[in-house]
């Protein structure tokens, strides 16, 4: 009788090692996280508005031209320079979209502006740290 246990355990033991050898667990590809370090530079005459409430998003851009769902940055301060922001896209997105709603002011005419600014920074494989200088023009009123 205890042949037949011992012989049942040697067999469920083969067939245990046999089936996790046969199938590898798969390994998934993440994508490494890369911080862009922006920083945001005006012309001369021309400020941020200190205590408005600015906003950026940033979206995936595949090769072929195709943006992922916007993700919203919190606690987002241009007045710090350079913003550092990480970003994860997916494996094979060739750069990130970023949208920003910015309040500034013209330094001669005291005149405060908000507009919304869009820019594509492109991403180099391999690169975790991109700095990233996004000249903003002020948009004629």
């Amino acid at each position: 009788m205890k042949k037949y246990i011992y012989g049942t355990v040697l067999v469920a033991m083969i067939a245990t090692a046999w089936i996790f050898l046969a199938n590898p667990p798969a390994v998934t590809d993440h994508a490494a996280s890369t911080i862009l370090s922006i920083t945001f530079r005006f012309p001369a005459g021309f400020q941020f508005t200190e205590g408005a409430p600015f906003s950026l998003t940033w979206q995936a851009e595949s090769p072929a031209g195709e943006l992922s769902v916007p993700m919203k940055v919190r606690n987002f301060d241009p007045l710090v320079s350079p913003y550092h922001l990480s970003v994860t896209p997916p494996g094979a997105s060739a750069a990130v979209v970023l949208k920003a709603r910015l309040y500034y002011c013209d330094k001669t005419t005291h005149m405060c502006f908000q507009h919304d600014y869009e820019t594509r920074v492109p991403l180099i494989p391999g690169r975790v740290a991109v700095p990233w200088v996004w000249d903003i023009t002020p948009k004629k009123a």
